[in-house]
């Protein structure tokens, strides 16, 4: 487990269900040992900057599990209209739509394993 429920709620996260905040933590960790080939757990266990980076990314990971979960378990579609100027959306929950907001977690949680060092970004050496 790369973070524990203390660390996520310590970073600004809220979870109201205790037992599918620790379901959500571990299978955020799944996720990021998959996309970095387990190089994400073995940062975190070192400490450090990069130790840092990587529990951030496994609490935005699991926050958007977490909202998944929850947005299956509701019964009803819910819609949310947000207008910013001549630019507005609607964000409809419990449907087959992707938000903004998962889209942007996505991005974030490559950044930071990016920065951590734990995604392979090689450059090609032609001689």
């Amino acid at each position: 487990m790369i973070i524990t429920a203390d660390e996520y709620r310590a970073m600004g996260f809220t979870a109201e269900d205790d037992d599918a905040l620790a379901r959500c933590i571990e299978r955020a960790g799944f996720v990021l040992d998959a996309l970095t080939d387990c190089k994400a757990s073995a940062a975190a266990e070192k400490g450090g900057r990069c130790a840092e980076l990587v529990k951030r990314a496994a609490a935005f990971q699991t926050a958007s599990i977490l909202r998944a979960e929850i947005a299956q378990g509701s019964s009803g579609s819910r819609e949310e209209r947000v207008s910013l100027g001549d630019y507005s959306y609607t964000s409809i929950s419990g449907s087959d739509t992707v938000s903004a907001e998962a889209v942007d977690t996505d991005l974030t949680v490559v950044r930071l394993l990016r920065a951590a060092g734990c995604l392979f970004g090689g450059l090609e050496a032609r001689e």
